[in-house]
């Protein structure tokens, strides 16, 4: 089968998405099929290969063909990548209609728009369409704050519903954002695919964690995206509450929007057991990771309806138990209470402190909990197993 994945930021780039799939993609043109990537050149963080030089326009890489589309260099305002998204998707959708494919898949990214170019590309290009759904658009940005629920939330809505409908498949991360998209109205029909992400290639929990020497602390580790939607200010709140003498320290690793904020918190607050580690690449963020004792996720009330925190491979497969700031009745506490490997928690400072101190009583005792927890991430979130999911998920496009 002939298969384009429209996707602008694709491996060498850094989100984790474009690790992921490189390997789908990798794994079903070593089964036989004929796989294009329509990209671009480096964005996202990276800017070439890995010795920094430009990447070819279009090369033959892992049995996979993939073209980038060429962009201005980003270098900082807003314009400039408007600029950059308009004329990616308007070439990808221009790539699509000169040449026939089976099968075009693409994302949620951009919001909304990503789908809507996914549909007519496939349409374009005689093909039938899979929408690979990473987060819910408007309704991600309604939980988060950063939309209002209103007519223009509506049509979005009803826009994205169009797309849904459609696509021969849409894979959603969890049984919540299927019921999301479900419960708008009028996607009965649609095929849904619960198909949720795999710790990356890069990561690879060789051998025992690193060591921190000198103390005996329990350590809590969060992670990635400092943003609006993380409600880590509870998160800081409930660390206020514990005191430094009982052994508890608080790292995060990344940026973002609020960062800057909690910096200026923690400071005026006094926390000598909250820390901040600037952004690392993403090998040497796990590896901090590993020297860690417990993972923490935390989730604005309602998001965990419309995504699905990829964090939690990551911590699994550093052997972290994980501690979720997030409802009881979400697929991801559901998980965590299934398998022994976490807490989930809801409520104010005093609740999630006391989580806190619950995970340190839990786990901390726990004779290899790591092995354990390392064990749990390759057997539901490993990439082999993964790539047997997508393999048989494409499969059912050749015999329909």
């Amino acid at each position: 089968m002939k298969i384009l994945i429209i996707y602008r930021h694709y491996w060498p780039d850094t989100p984790p998405l474009g690790s992921m799939l490189r390997t789908i993609a990798e794994n079903l043109a070593a089964r036989g099929h004929r796989v294009y990537v329509y990209t671009a050149a480096p964005s996202y963080q990276a800017k070439g290969g890995p010795a920094g030089e430009p990447l070819a326009k279009r090369e033959f890489k892992g049995g996979v063909r993939v073209i980038r589309a060429p962009l201005l260099a980003e270098t900082g305002g807003k314009m400039r990548r408007l600029i950059n998204w308009s004329t990616y998707l308007v070439s990808a959708l221009s790539y699509a209609a000169r040449h026939r494919f089976d099968l075009v898949w693409t994302g949620t990214l951009p919001p909304v728009v990503g789908g809507v170019i996914g549909a007519l590309s496939a349409k374009g290009a005689g093909a039938r369409f899979l929408y690979h759904v990473q987060d819910i658009y408007p309704e991600a940005a309604i939980a988060s704050g950063l939309m209002r629920k209103g007519v223009g939330s509506r049509m979005l809505a009803g826009i994205d519903s169009w797309t849904c409908r459609r696509a021969a498949a849409v894979t959603v991360l969890s049984q919540d954002m299927m019921r999301t998209i479900a419960d708008r109205g009028g996607n009965g029909a649609v095929a849904f695919h619960v198909m949720n992400n795999f710790v990356q290639a890069e990561l690879a929990a060789e051998g025992s964690p690193p060591q921190r020497m000198g103390d005996d602390r329990f350590r809590l580790v969060f992670s990635g995206n400092l943003g609006r939607f993380q409600n880590l200010d509870l998160l800081i709140e409930a660390m206020a509450l514990i005191k430094p003498e009982e052994g508890i320290t608080l790292e995060f690793i990344g940026s973002g929007a609020a960062e800057a904020r909690l910096r200026e918190v923690v400071k005026t607050r006094g926390l000598s057991h909250v820390s901040f580690q600037a952004r690392l690449p993403s090998d040497e963020a796990f590896r901090l990771t590993r020297t860690a004792d417990l993972g923490v996720i935390s989730l604005v009330p309602g998001m965990y309806r419309v995504s699905y925190p990829s964090k939690l491979m990551t911590y699994l497969a550093a052997g972290l138990p994980v501690l979720a700031l997030i409802e009881p009745d979400s697929d991801l506490a559901g998980y965590l209470a299934a398998n022994d490997a976490g807490v989930a928690v809801e409520g104010d400072a005093a609740a999630v402190a006391a989580a806190i101190r619950r995970c340190r009583d839990r786990f901390a005792a726990e004779e290899g909990v790591g092995t354990r927890i390392e064990a749990l991430a390759e057997r539901d979130f490993g990439r082999e197993a993964a790539k047997e999911r997508w393999a048989r998920l494409i499969d059912t496009f050749v015999s329909d």
